[in-house]
């Protein structure tokens, strides 16, 4: 028996160059994948989006009847009312005159005498002013009298608030008990004198017929509690003035009788038809409303008074801007897009006078495609 003896050698191991190349292979791919990461994640886009605002003006044409049938009309009730109405008003220049102030003394008689007073006698205040009777009087026994008094000198210093008086050309004894007082100021020491003009009298009907058509829906009351508000027309006025052109007055007072047309109507269907029209002036995809004028402006355009209709001319401003929060100004709509590209379509779009884009880091030429790492701020600039 033959005895053979087997010999095994243990396999080669790798050497360690191989190791250290496959750990350097991982560390560059890791180091590379790590900053490609950092680069895409480190991107940023600063887009500032300056806007303006822009006034929009509404006007409608809205028929007024009393059962409405048309897109165009709203419920309502129109009639007529007489008013007469009298205004002071004042030139528009005038030069300040002095004359003696004016007004009414009441003169006291304690005594069981009449006391006869003459023309210009004095009264004397205690503040040294002196005032003159204007017309002879006689105060009767344990009586009194109210006379017309005037200052002794011209100007303002003669507009004096209610006083007491002494009478001193009477004797120091009967001044105890004849004596004057006045309930009132006395006025017109100096006076604003100036010469009507055309212009003043223009201006002076102007302001009167719209405090007549303010007047007019007072004296007539809502024929119904839907009719919530009313516009005014003068159809028929006579108008008089006391003063002519050219005439020095200080004032001048217009009287007249206007007959008014009062247009009720039922204001929620107003603003109904408001909003409808509001609607088709902004768009909802990039605009918003900044304000508008609280209540529009409403007058009367034409009238059929047989029919009972009216037709109402109504205009309200509107401020609009930018909307912030539009879509399309959501992040997406920049991705990968340059410098140029973002601010070619930022300024395209309405409302917007300027824009600033800034990339990061310094290199980047393109806005990332990340949302969270592009930043829209919206600046308005009245």
């Amino acid at each position: 028996m033959i005895v053979r003896r087997v010999e095994t050698r243990p396999a080669p191991e790798p050497p360690v160059r191989f190791y250290r190349t496959i750990a350097v292979s991982f560390l560059a791919i890791t180091i590379i994948l790590l900053g490609v990461v950092i680069f895409f994640t480190s991107k940023k886009a600063d887009i500032t989006i300056i806007t303006k605002n822009d006034n929009k003006n509404i006007n409608m044409a809205v028929f007024v009847e009393k059962d409405h049938y048309g897109a165009n009309s709203i419920t309502g009730v129109v009639t007529t009312t007489i008013v007469r109405w009298s205004e002071k008003y004042y030139p528009a220049s005038f030069k300040t005159i002095e004359s003696p102030a004016e007004g009414e003394a009441i003169i006291y008689n304690k005594t069981n005498i009449p006391q006869i007073l003459v023309k210009t006698t004095r009264l004397l205040t205690p503040d040294g002013i002196l005032f003159r009777l204007s017309e002879k009087v006689t105060v009767p026994a344990n009586g009194e009298i109210t006379a017309k008094v005037y200052s002794d000198k011209e100007g303002k210093t003669g507009n004096i608030p209610p006083s007491q008086f002494i009478i001193p050309g009477l004797s120091s004894e009967k001044q105890k008990f004849i004596y004057a007082e006045s309930k009132k100021p006395m006025e017109g020491g100096e006076r604003k004198m100036g010469v009507l003009s055309a212009e003043d009298l223009k201006a002076a009907e102007a302001d009167f017929a719209e405090k007549i058509k303010a007047a007019a829906p007072q004296d007539v009351p809502p024929p119904d509690v839907w009719y919530t508000n009313k516009a005014t027309t003068i159809v028929d006025r006579k108008v008089s003035c006391d003063n002519k052109v050219g005439e020095e007055v200080a004032e001048f007072v217009l009287n007249g009788t206007s007959k008014v047309l009062v247009v009720f109507y039922n204001q929620e269907e107003l603003a109904e038809m408001m909003d409808k029209e509001i609607e088709k002036k902004i768009n909802p995809d990039i605009e918003r409303i900044m304000s508008m004028s609280s209540e529009p402006q409403v007058s009367v355009a034409s009238y059929d008074l047989a029919k009972g209709t009216a037709q109402l001319a109504v205009y309200q401003n509107i401020v609009a801007t930018l909307d912030a929060n539009a879509e399309k100004l959501l992040p997406y709509n920049f991705f990968g897009k340059n410098k140029e590209e973002i601010e070619r379509y930022v300024v395209g779009l309405d409302h917007v006078s300027g824009v600033e884009v800034k990339f990061s880091p310094m290199w980047t030429r393109n806005a990332p495609s990340a949302p969270d790492n592009i930043k829209i701020t919206v600046e308005n600039v009245q």
